[in-house]
């Protein structure tokens, strides 16, 4: 069996839910406004009764029974039926027509003494009549009966009860008719194309035909569906993103390594001039026979060599090393001192002077010092290769400055040589863009250089000059201050 739709449930949960309320409405309006104006009625007959009984108590007394005769004449052309009972509740004097019949004498004195008159209605001659029976000033003369022909009320109360009645029912059919309606136009269209559209959202495709049943079920399992999909599809992108992320990392360390290649050969010539030291020292020292303090000065000698080498090599491994990317808080001029003394060699070799201005006041940012100078070493080695032609200055400045986002530190790495064309200047970080001879370069230097410090939430720009080119990294500056640094350590 197919289940309701959302907008039949709300219709019929509505119409049960109408259906109560009209009904006890009407039936109260019609019940009060019955009551209403039956007790209206009540009050003329008594005000009739009360008006007639003055008038015809006196005539009574005297008798004047034509006068009698003529005043119920009067008042039944007015759709009305008087007689005069006597003290026993007897009819005592009316008209020859006279319709009511009276009840029990008893029953009348028993009301009259109660409740100082005695009323109730009666059907006659095939009308419908509302009867009030009071004494005239004193019992002992007699009551007064005052009837009034209620058949048109009585008509007139029906008329309004059925016409309330159909009211009611109009109201009901109209409701049943336009909520339905309402409801499959506002509701179950609307959640019937919801339906739709999750359904092809989670399948890809629109579907070929109008969803079946519960709307609000077919959407609930859509979404269930939908959900398990994005999880899936979450972990495979997080799966993604992790092959990314290591992807990245090899990238750099490969870049690094590239780096390391180029500094190789001028740091050969650095190792084998102490190589040559240790050689002639170790042959001297062979071949003669030196006094012990000729003998101690060219050991030391030749240790001061072993540890120079030690020194070049470890610097070549530190700069290597594949580790982890850990954040601490670091004086950024201390790792700009170790990267060009890692460049000094290659500058000597090509006729290239380093020249520094950090300042005197240390400048604190929160980096990972091994990823932050290979992208000094970038940068170096891109001024270096510039000027390799005919040689110039590498000018390393670093200065805290404040900016709208707060206080940063300024690092520029200005070169001597001959610049970059506009063209260059826009794919200068693109991926595996490079000016150098085949071999001589990735093409990924920058391109690496840029990702590290987006990470560390900066930015690296390059300017063009008249001569040479100049790269700008820009970090946000640490909150910490030298003496928390100090004391942490």
């Amino acid at each position: 069996m197919p289940e309701m739709k959302v907008g039949t449930r709300l219709a019929i949960g509505l119409m049960a839910a109408l259906t109560p309320v009209v009904s006890v409405y009407t039936y109260n309006r019609v019940r009060t406004s019955s009551r209403i104006f039956e007790q209206d009625l009540k009050r003329e007959t008594r005000a009739t009764e009360l008006a007639l009984n003055q008038a015809i108590k006196l005539d009574v007394q005297r008798s004047e029974w034509g006068d009698i005769r003529s005043v119920l004449e009067t008042i039944s052309e007015q759709g009305m039926a008087v007689a005069v009972l006597d003290k026993s509740a007897r009819l005592w004097y009316s008209l020859p027509d006279f319709p009511i019949k009276l009840p029990a004498p008893e029953e009348i004195a028993l009301q009259v003494r109660e409740n100082g008159s005695s009323e109730f209605t009666q059907t006659a001659a095939g009308r419908f009549w509302f009867c009030r029976i009071a004494p005239m000033g004193d019992p002992s003369l007699g009551y007064l009966l005052v009837a009034q022909d209620w058949s048109e009320v009585q008509h007139d109360l029906y008329r309004r009860t059925v016409s309330s009645i159909m009211a009611g029912i109009v109201v009901i059919l109209l409701t049943t008719i336009l909520i339905p309606l309402v409801a499959r136009k506002y509701v179950s269209r609307p959640l019937a194309e919801l339906s739709r559209r999750v359904s092809a959202l989670s399948s890809g495709e629109e579907p070929d035909r109008e969803p079946a049943g519960d709307e609000v079920t077919l959407i609930t399992e859509e979404f269930r569906k939908l959900a398990r999909e994005l999880s899936v599809a979450r972990r495979r992108l997080l799966d993604e993103s992790e092959r990314k992320l290591e992807l990245e990392r090899r990238l750099r360390h490969s870049d690094k390594l590239a780096t390391i290649g180029t500094l190789a050969s001028g740091l050969a010539h650095e190792i084998g001039t102490p190589l040559g030291v240790i050689r002639g020292r170790a042959e001297h020292l062979l071949r003669s026979n030196p006094d012990e303090r000729k003998l101690a000065q060219g050991l030391e000698i030749i240790i001061n060599q072993i540890d120079r080498i030690t020194r070049i090599v470890r610097m070549l491994l530190d700069f290597g090393r594949r580790r982890e990317p850990v954040r601490v808080t670091s004086d950024v001029r201390s790792i700009v001192h170790r990267t060009l003394h890692l460049l000094e060699t290659e500058a000597e070799r090509r006729n290239i002077r380093l020249v520094s201005d950090l300042g005197p006041v240390p400048l604190l940012v929160d980096c990972d010092a091994d990823q932050m100078q290979q992208v000094f070493v970038n940068l170096g080695m891109n001024a270096l290769d510039a000027m390799a032609q005919s040689g110039g200055v590498l000018r390393v400045s670093a200065r805290p400055v404040t900016a709208e986002e707060g206080e940063q530190v300024r690092l520029s790495f200005e070169d001597d040589g001959p610049g970059i064309s506009e063209e260059v200047r826009e794919r200068v970080f693109d991926p595996f863009f490079t000016t150098k001879d085949p071999g001589k370069g990735t093409g990924m230097g920058l391109a690496v250089s840029q990702s590290i410090i987006r990470d560390h939430d900066g930015e690296i720009t390059v300017e063009a000059r008249p001569r040479g080119t100049r790269f700008v990294v820009t970090l946000a500056r640490s909150h910490r201050r030298e003496t928390e640094l100090a004391a942490s350590a």
